[in-house]
């Protein structure tokens, strides 16, 4: 579903002025409706589906096209105002290039959106409304996710998601609920040492398992290696290709193109590494991400990573069950750091465009990091 403001050029008045239409997509079909305004085409911008800020009343007419818009859009997404309907029509237009984001920004939806789906399935509920949204909302959806294996961070993803969805329908006169704009209705912080790596000592444990057993832990833990191995991202990982794996100098590189943020990066693909792309027949493709998250907290917890992270007056909570994909990326920056490689060498191997993007990353600190510091030439 898109609505959008348009010129349309094909009857221009006597004076050169065209009207102003609103183009709306929904269900396959295409419509168009006549709105008051005329201008000429060198006062209209197409790109914004807007008058330009140096027409004539351009303030006023934008402002009414945007209501006109938002109007016609809640017409389309029924009286209900379903927030299941707008979720997923929203996704269906980011995959439809209709919205300015990258797959991998707008990819995080869809997921939110299944659990939607599936929170009103399991309350045996028909729909969720925008204004069915409140506190106790919050508080049986946040118990679902957990119940049904999202961890704390993705717990605290999928309400910042809610909280974003219900504050888009408010902008566009969807409805008038602000109870998500409570200060108890937010997305729990994560603490720092919720944030974890993995040392190397704790990677060479999880390769050590002999997990011949069971197939489906086996390629898990071996992606996992390969995006520490190659500090890629999960959502990299799973597109290896063998076209991008090449010879240069006699040494293996692999060329990446992130999918999250389109940078090119060139990584040098140890032994390790090669040994396992080539095992899986250069295919490393499968499980959701949260399904993966799942099965390495599993993989840690047979590789012995058990430390307690635990905080005061906190139960017993294991290092193993903060580990995700995203804990192999995290854990290569820091262990480069660690052994002496700069931050702009980093940031060149893992795709990363500011240093301070990179810094969140980085976990060492305390005394492992004053020793790597301690042997500059400063200090001595």
């Amino acid at each position: 579903m898109t609505v959008r403001s348009i010129l349309w050029k094909y009857k221009p008045r006597r004076d050169g002025t065209c009207n102003i239409k609103l183009s709306i997509y929904a269900d396959g079909k295409r419509r168009f409706e006549r709105t008051q305004f005329y201008t000429s085409p060198k006062d209209w911008d197409e790109k914004r589906g807007r008058l330009k800020r140096t027409a004539p009343l351009a303030d006023k007419i934008n402002g009414i096209l945007t209501r006109l818009e938002t109007e016609a859009k809640g017409e389309l997404l029924g009286v209900s105002s379903s927030l299941i309907r707008f979720v997923a029509q929203y996704v269906e237009d980011c995959q439809a290039g209709l919205e300015d984001l990258r797959p991998g920004t707008w990819k995080k939806f869809i997921s939110f959106r299944n659990k939607l789906r599936a929170y009103a399935a399991a309350r045996e509920l028909d729909d969720i409304t925008f204004e069915d949204v409140n506190m106790r909302f919050y508080k049986d959806f946040t118990q679902f996710l957990r119940e049904t294996g999202t961890g704390r961070s993705g717990v605290a993803n999928h309400i910042k998601h809610l909280k974003k969805f219900m504050q888009m329908g408010l902008d566009q006169d969807l409805h008038k609920n602000i109870a998500f704009k409570a200060k108890t209705f937010k997305a729990e912080k994560i603490r720092p040492n919720d944030k974890i790596y993995l040392t190397v000592e704790e990677i060479e444990a999880m390769a050590q398992l002999d997990l011949s057993h069971s197939p489906a832990l086996e390629r898990e833990r071996d992606r996992f290696l390969v995006s520490y191995y190659m500090v890629l991202r999960y959502g990299d990982s799973v597109r290896i290709s063998r076209a991008n794996i090449i010879q240069h100098n006699g040494t293996t590189y692999y060329k990446n193109t992130a999918e999250k943020t389109g940078t090119v990066s060139f990584i040098p693909v140890k032994p390790a590494a090669l040994k396992i792309i080539k095992a899986h027949n250069y295919d490393l493709s499968g499980d959701t991400n949260q399904e993966a998250n799942r099965k390495l907290k599993i993989i840690a917890a047979m590789a012995g990573i058990t430390d307690d992270m635990s905080g005061p007056r906190e139960g017993y909570f294991p290092k193993s069950g903060l580990v995700t994909t995203h804990t192999a990326r995290r854990s290569a920056a820091t262990n480069l750091l660690l052994s002496g490689v700069p931050l702009s060498e980093i940031m060149q191997l893992g795709g990363w465009k500011y240093e301070a993007t990179l810094k969140q990353y980085l976990l060492a600190g305390g005394i492992r990091l004053a020793e790597l510091s301690a042997g500059r030439e400063f200090f001595r």
